[in-house]
This record gives structure tokens, sequence and C-alpha cells, in this order.
């Protein structure tokens, strides 16, 4: 049975690893995902910027500024999307930042939460999984893996340390005096 426990433990390590090694293949991806997002975002908000400069105001955010206190509806709604797409930018450009500069648990982070999820199921559409080649990645992943599979172990660890603390208690002798 001592043999099934640590096959069993060498096989979720080795998943673990496994599943640990793809995420920053993972990122890669995402960070190439989210650069030609950037891109096209940058384009648009450039426009926004010639529009702005052409009819003489300092920055796009006083131009959607005035927009906005435009009396027809059309055009505040037009300003609102100018306003979402300018603070779409900014959220991108810091996420493209954090998964081109960022350390793994940061990229991590950025990629797994749940407001991001959207994003990275189409990554996930076109993801193939590989070996990443960095040593950093490969360290990072086994880090990763070792604690996984220790968090999942502690619990057995424990029980098995009471019932040998039991076992040493109850088989010891007991001098009355």
């Amino acid at each position: 049975m001592h043999w099934l426990i640590n096959l069993l433990d060498k096989f979720l390590f080795a998943v673990l690893l496994l599943l640990a090694l793809q995420i920053p293949i993972l990122a890669d991806h995402y960070r190439q995902y989210l650069n030609g997002f950037v891109t096209a975002t940058q384009k648009t908000v450039s426009e926004y910027q010639a529009l702005a400069d052409q009819f003489g105001y300092d920055s796009v955010e006083l131009m959607i500024d005035d927009l906005q206190q435009n009396p027809a509806p059309l055009v505040r709604r037009d300003a609102q999307n100018k306003a979402l797409t300018v603070k779409r930018l900014n959220e991108l450009e810091s996420g493209l930042q954090i998964l081109s500069s960022g350390h793994f648990l940061e990229q991590t982070w950025y990629m797994l939460a749940p407001q991001r999820f959207d994003t990275l199921k189409k990554v996930g559409n076109h993801f193939s999984p590989s070996i990443p080649l960095q040593p950093s990645a490969v360290i990072y992943s086994v880090v990763l893996a070792l604690l996984i599979n220790a968090v999942f172990y502690t619990p057995i660890w424990c029980v098995k340390g009471v019932r040998r603390l039991r076992h040493r208690h109850s088989s010891s002798p007991v001098h009355k005096i």
C-alpha cells in the first residue's frame, strides 16, 4: 500500500509540473494577444488625439469632457465610448507591462483574474502545450509544482504524524510510582 501512495505522489507531482510548465508559455501567448489588442486600441486613441488637435483641444480627455457636455444624446454616448476606449487602453498597457516584465506569480495572477477570464479563454483556444526554454520559467514551474504538491499532502502528513504519536503513546509502558 505504501508503494501505491508513493506512486500516486510522483504521478501527482508530474502532472502538476507539466501544468506549471504551461503557465510561462500561456503568459507568452497572452502577451502576444494583448500586444495586438494594444496596437489596435492605440491606433484608435491616436485618431482621437488627431481629432482633438484638429479642433484645438490640449488632450483627448478635454475633448471627451467637452463632448459629454453636449446636449445631443448621440454625441454624449460617443463621448462615453471614447472615454471607455481610452480607459481600456490604459488597462491594456498596464497588463502588457505586467506580462512583459512582471515576475512569474504576477503574470499568473494577472492571467487568472476572473475579470479577464474571457480573454484567457480566447488565448486558450489558440494555445498549444509546450515546454518553456527559459531556465527561470522552469525553476518557477518546479517550485510551484512542489508547493502545490506539499499543500495537497500536508493534511496526509499531519494525520500520519498524529497516528505515529498516538501509536508511540499507547505502546510505551506507563511507569507508576
